[in-house]
């Protein structure tokens, strides 16, 4: 199975109807949602779409769900979460780090009864976070603990370590990797590497994942020339592909979920969500599927 996955339903109603859209119209076929988003009456107004719906863990913008004095390290003193995921690393390893995982506990708690209560608490659930902050590894591990504690059925948990192999098999794409994005490729794949233990031991599955070296800038041309490389190895190892889009674009003047932060703001106003968007309502993916098929025979 590949899923096309849009990230951050919720981060405005403007950008919320754009994800829609491309549910309605195009190849998205999942939706990772921000438990304190723009919106809370998610599985309604996506109800029909036939679309896997999974929970986009938060602790890096807008509010937290538990209460500001549970969650007084990560909130600013106007109440919105203040760390980058660099900032919650750093935190994850200071002095703070038992305080930190004990309010890290609470609100991904929080979010998790949020979740089971705007669903069927007897669901399985998809889980990913916002920034990849799940992959910090003491998040991980709090995270593995709150699933086991809730009793959850998780169906998969986004684990956003790209395989080398598409990369390597694609000169093309040699010279459009940019610095961020291979820092990041091996900040997750070294993450992924500690976390490998915790995961083993939870027997939570995991997909094939596309969406870092080109985090928010995939569009047509660039996944039709990894895409077959992935399918190869799933068909080989048996695994699902999960490839991330952030196509919930918001324009000049439209309200964001926190409007202060403006490294955050940035990334929303991109261009590239836009293409982004425009490539989830124009890919042919059966086609491609069946040229792909076509190779192998």
């Amino acid at each position: 199975m590949v899923y096309f996955c849009a990230d951050d339903y919720g981060i405005s109603t403007y950008g919320n109807s754009r994800i829609e859209n491309c549910l309605e119209n195009g190849v998205l076929n999942k939706v990772s949602v921000l438990p304190n988003g723009e919106i809370s009456d998610f599985k309604q107004r996506l109800a029909g779409t036939n679309t896997t719906l999974s929970l986009h863990i938060n602790l890096v913008e807008g509010r937290p769900l538990s209460e500001p004095n549970d969650a007084s390290l990560l909130i600013s003193d106007k109440g919105y979460f203040k760390y980058s995921f660099i900032g919650l690393f750093f935190l994850s390893i200071s002095n703070k780090r038992k305080e930190f995982e004990k309010q890290v506990y609470t609100e991904m708690q929080s979010q998790i009864k949020f979740w089971k209560k705007a669903t069927d608490e007897n669901t399985s659930i998809s889980i990913d976070s916002h920034q990849h902050t799940h992959m910090i590894p003491l998040i991980f591990k709090t995270l593995m603990r709150v699933i086991e504690d809730e009793g959850l059925n998780v169906q998969s948990i986004r684990i956003p370590a790209e395989p080398i192999l598409p990369y390597v098999f694609t000169p093309s794409l040699y010279f459009e990797y940019n610095l961020i994005g291979l820092i990041k490729q091996w900040l997750l794949k070294t993450f992924a590497l500690v976390n490998r233990r915790e995961l083993k031991k939870s027997k939570i599955q995991s997909a094939y994942f596309m969406g870092i070296l080109f985090s928010g800038k995939l569009n047509e041309a660039r996944i039709r020339k990894l895409l077959p490389h992935y399918l190869k190895l799933a068909n080989k190892y048996n695994k699902n592909i999960e490839i991330g889009f952030h196509p919930g674009y918001v324009k000049s003047g439209e309200k964001l979920l926190d409007g202060s932060r403006q490294d955050f703001s940035k990334f929303y106003y991109s261009p590239w969500r836009n293409t982004e968007y425009n490539t989830l309502l124009n890919f042919n993916y059966e086609q491609m599927k069946e040229g792909f098929k076509n190779a192998l025979h």
